[in-house]
């Protein structure tokens, strides 16, 4: 919400006045700040300036441009890089069982195929307006409604589901398809069996600045603005017949460095989860992909930058945090409906969350987390409210088709094993990021 106050004096001297009232307010908290000015000449005004950018809020910072870009030309560390899947289906191209995924997609392919066979004789501008538009029947987009058109007959080929990270710490199994993902770019060939990707914010993204590896194919919504994704290895399968190299590392940026391109994959990561370096150029970051410069301390950001990864690629491996109490009923259920915190009364008597105590299930509740633990933030909440907000039962309004978090594992306890690894994981994170040395440029 923003107010604008215009004023026409009939002069040539124009200046801008601003004044910001905080980010991350209710609107009922913003009239009420209003109301307490009573009048604009009471507000202690900021003159601002539109910069080279043409930016007002926000400026960026002028040397940011000076180092390399994270993609695209001959002096980035990355040859390429790919916005996440874009399903525009997730009901029912994602979900947490393989088994009802499948189901879903081939109930999706199945239905649509009866519509050609439907309209077979009907001609081609009358088509759209005859589809089965129900949603519990098809999902339509732009892309299946040119095939149907078109009358492209679509096939169902069970070797295309395959893990995605669908958020931060929550793996999904995806239908992945060019006909049924809306767009997944050089996720399709590029990807393969084997890679690593840095998952970072987009452009224009509404949070703070994010970086997440992975070895799965990620959703782009993993991450505000457009999951950007900057894989280890090109694998486009002409490229390995053609004896090309399949790195998607740029052997100019990593000379630079003096790094192999393993380290130099390491370095990017240590330093783009730099707490510095995302406070210091936090407005270019929200604005543009990452730009990478060359710090003192390489070897520590080197190795720092592996030691992140091993943790949350192998997240799951991670042992469970011990320093919690567990309240456990005789013969309790593990199974998930909906995590959430216990309630407490702040200094005014309002009741709060309390951030220490996750009330699992009606058998299970966690308590004596550590404040550190909600330090480790990606794409705008902690990683211990994404496990709260990701693996609860949901049920989606348009198709019908429930999508349960416990459906995922033969593991009875995997979810509350889940979300004790990942206290571990946010506080080992916090410590090593802590542990980065200070953010100096090489001279």
């Amino acid at each position: 919400m923003a107010i604008s106050i215009l004023v026409k004096d009939g002069s040539d001297n124009h200046e801008l006045h601003y004044y910001d009232i905080g980010d991350y307010l209710s609107q009922k908290e913003k009239l009420n700040i209003i109301e307490k000015f009573g009048d604009i000449s009471s507000i202690s005004w900021n003159n601002i300036t539109p910069d080279d950018n043409n930016d007002w809020l926000n400026q960026r910072d002028p040397k940011y441009k000076i180092y390399s870009e994270i993609s695209g030309d001959i002096n980035s560390p990355f040859k390429n890089n790919s916005l996440g899947v874009v399903t525009n289906r997730d009901a029912w191209v994602y979900g947490y069982s393989k088994e009802k995924v499948a189901q879903n997609t081939e109930r999706l392919v199945q239905n649509y195929n009866n519509e050609l066979k439907r309209l077979k004789n009907t001609p081609v501008k009358k088509r759209m307006e005859l589809l089965n538009r129900k949603p519990d029947y098809i999902n339509w987009t732009r892309k299946l409604e040119r095939f149907a058109v078109n009358d492209i007959e679509l096939e169902y080929h069970h070797s295309h589901l395959k893990l995605s990270l669908y958020r931060p710490f929550t793996k999904k199994w995806l239908y992945h398809d060019k006909a049924l993902n809306e767009e997944a770019r050089l996720y399709y060939n590029k990807f393969g069996q084997n890679n690593l990707v840095i998952n970072t914010t987009g452009r224009g993204a509404t949070k703070n600045f994010s970086v997440l590896v992975s070895d799965i194919v990620p959703d782009m919504n993993s991450m505000s603005g457009g999951s950007q994704g900057f894989m280890r290895y090109d694998n486009e399968e002409n490229y390995s017949l053609l004896k090309v190299s399949k790195d998607n590392m740029n052997q100019e940026f990593a000379d630079k460095l003096g790094l192999s391109f393993d380290d130099t994959f390491s370095y990017v990561y240590g330093l783009l989860n730099s707490r510095e370096y995302q406070n210091k150029y936090a407005n270019d970051l929200k604005k543009d992909l990452a730009r990478i410069p060359i710090v003192k301390n390489i070897e520590k950001y080197v190795e720092i930058g592996k030691e992140l990864m091993d943790i949350h690629l192998n997240y799951e491996e991670v042992p469970p945090y011990e320093g919690i109490d567990i309240i456990i009923s005789k013969n309790p259920s593990y199974k998930v409906k909906k995590m959430k915190f216990a309630k407490k009364r702040d200094e005014n008597g309002k009741s709060v969350n309390d951030l220490s105590t996750i009330i699992f299930n009606n058998d299970i509740t966690i308590s004596n987390i550590p404040e550190k633990a909600y330090e480790y933030v990606v794409n705008g909440r902690s990683a211990i409210e994404w496990i709260i907000d990701q693996y609860q039962v949901k049920t989606d309004k348009k198709s019908g088709i429930t999508d349960d978090p416990n459906d995922y594992s033969d593991d009875e306890k995997y979810i509350f094993n889940l979300l004790l690894r990942i206290i571990n994981v946010s506080v080992q994170t916090v410590d090593l990021i802590n542990s980065l040395p200070k953010f100096e440029m090489e001279d």
